[in-house]
């Protein structure tokens, strides 16, 4: 009799580790799902406008780094066309037009994606510091790019 209990002490255990070990196969998938497709730094694909009438009042540039060594550094510069309501705007043509011929930029991405991103590398053999304007589309963003080259 105590060899039966014991069996089926046994079988009650394994099928416990079992259930146990269903249920943390399935709590991990559901963290890596929300890790994965939840959680982000950039607006989701779905999140964007394909009107090309629409405002770019929320857009803005910037670079990284603001000051680099002339002659072989680069300074990254992104732009973001952003609607009325923060959404990217896709299929934006982006162009940058600074107040010296010496600048010269290197077209990464100069349409905008789903997240309304366009990028652009900039050089100089010359030091000296560089303003741009930015244009959306033939429209001047109100926000000026400044960067330095020593």
């Amino acid at each position: 009799m105590a060899l039966v209990e014991e069996n089926y002490s046994s079988k009650r255990n394994i099928y416990l580790i079992i259930v146990l070990l269903i249920i943390f196969l399935f709590t991990t998938g559901i963290l890596v799902y929300y890790i994965q497709y939840r959680t982000s730094v950039a607006p989701k694909a779905s999140s964007f406008s394909v009107d090309n009438n629409a405002p770019i009042v929320n857009s803005y540039v910037f670079a990284s780094p603001v000051r680099a060594k002339a002659g072989g550094d680069l300074i990254r510069v992104t732009v973001f066309a952003l609607d009325d309501e923060g959404a990217g705007v896709y299929d934006r043509k982006i162009s940058l037009s600074f107040n010296n011929p010496n600048v010269v930029i290197k077209d990464i991405q100069s349409l905008t994606d789903e997240t309304g991103m366009a990028l652009f590398d900039l050089s100089t053999a010359v030091s000296g510091s560089y303003e741009a304007s930015v244009l959306i589309d033939g429209n001047i963003l109100p926000q000026k790019l400044k960067v330095l080259f020593d």
